[in-house]
């Protein structure tokens, strides 16, 4: 006689959600191979890089039926850093789906990250249905330019970019701060989160800075480059916060156009080099959405900035079916770009009333209100300050986890 586990999951109690223990390992290790295909030894690595404290299982009765990795980080939205918690690795057991493993799993996370002080959580989705259901949205982008080399500048290089240390990330992230304060969505990268930037899966990029007019002085942005392959010259990281970077950047890619056709990178949608660009040629790479929920509504909204010069109130009535703290009544009032937020009691007048999903888009920015109320159902009475209030550079980040 055969048990079908199937069955038994329907009768027992939810699973466990609890912080992985090293006995639980080869359980993880069979449910990231079935789930994404992830060799033991890329498991491993991954493993030393995080460590062990941002793991998490489902547990039924001593039987890992999935896995996780959520970890803390500050995510820039209308120039300020809103505490987030990126989710990656969401995987299950496939003998059990169906079951609810998978929504234990997410729903632990998600109660984690409010608790342990985020605004927002943020991943890239195998698939929407689930984590839509749990107040996930479309948020922003990742995104990726190719171009042929030539076409990226026709100038000779009036400045030379220096090789820097790759290791000395504290450097190249204090460079990058800037972008992240005129961006949304950009994150401050952790250690292993800079591990991974600065390679092309096991190819490590070279650092270059780019120098200002006075190339003795302080370096005006970076490139991360990996060696030409397959005729493919692949930027894995760039930071261009100046015109004469922008130029620099430019003219230094062009060079390989020796060695390389394509010169590849990550940008935003309004990319310098892609705007730059002397000659046609440059398309869309890759372009994909990535996904964010609104944990603490009022610590998000609060942390966020916002337009300088812009100020006023609205009123959010939110609906959050999974974390009872994000329902109700909010009033945001905004000075000169900076925001207090406060519950109000009981039910009342709004400016805006929305799901948790629905304002996760919003938030960020990637969906207006009028767009909003054309895939949501919302009740908006200000639209234009609404509007105005979450305007901004389109969300991107160049990191996937």
């Amino acid at each position: 006689m055969t048990t079908d586990h199937r069955l038994s999951a329907l009768r027992a109690p939810p699973p466990a959600y609890r912080p992985l223990i090293d006995s639980d390992m080869g359980a993880v290790a069979y449910l990231e191979r079935q789930g994404f295909g992830t060799p033991r030894e890329v498991l491993d690595h991954y493993r030393a890089l995080f460590g062990d404290e941002v793991m998490r299982v489902t547990d039924r009765a001593g039987r890992i039926t999935g896995f996780a990795a959520m970890w803390p980080f500050p995510q820039w939205f209308g120039g300020a850093p809103v505490p987030s918690r990126a989710i990656a690795s969401v995987v299950t057991d496939p003998t059990l789906r169906g079951q609810g493993d998978g929504t234990a799993l997410v729903a632990g996370l998600l109660r984690e990250a409010a608790d342990g002080g985020a605004g927002v959580a943020v991943l890239y989705a195998s698939t929407r249905s689930l984590y839509r259901k749990m107040g996930f949205a479309p948020a922003g982008v990742i995104t990726a330019f190719r171009t042929p080399a030539r076409a990226l500048s026709a100038d000779r290089l009036s400045a030379f970019p220096r090789l820097a240390d790759s290791q000395d990330t504290g450097r190249l992230a204090a460079l990058r701060r800037p972008l992240l304060a005129r961006s949304n969505g950009m994150a401050e990268r952790t250690p292993a989160m800079w591990s991974l930037a600065l390679r092309d899966d096991s190819r490590p990029a070279d650092v270059f800075l780019l120098p200002g007019p006075d190339e003795d002085g302080p370096a005006e942005g970076y490139l991360a480059v990996c060696p030409p392959d397959d005729r493919r010259l692949v930027v894995v990281d760039q930071c261009v916060l100046t015109p004469h970077a922008a130029r620099t950047a430019a003219a230094f890619l062009a060079g390989y156009a020796m060695q390389v056709d394509w010169v590849v990178w990550k940008g935003a949608y309004a990319d310098p080099l892609a705007l730059g660009a002397v000659d046609s040629g440059t398309a869309i790479e890759e372009w994909e959405e990535w996904l964010l929920r609104v944990v603490d509504v009022e610590r998000a909204l609060s942390t966020r900035g916002y337009p300088a010069g812009l100020s006023g109130s609205v009123v959010l009535d939110v609906t959050d079916p999974l974390l009872p703290a994000n329902n109700g009544r909010f009033r945001l009032d905004v000075t000169n770009g900076r925001a207090a937020v406060r519950r109000l009691d009981g039910p009342g007048p709004f400016d805006l009333a929305l799901s948790v999903c629905a304002l996760a888009s919003l938030f960020t920015g990637h969906t207006a209100p009028a767009a909003l109320s054309r895939t949501h159902e919302i009740i908006s009475l200000n639209d234009s300050f609404l509007t105005l209030l979450f305007s901004g550079p389109h969300p991107w980040m160049p990191d996937r986890f």
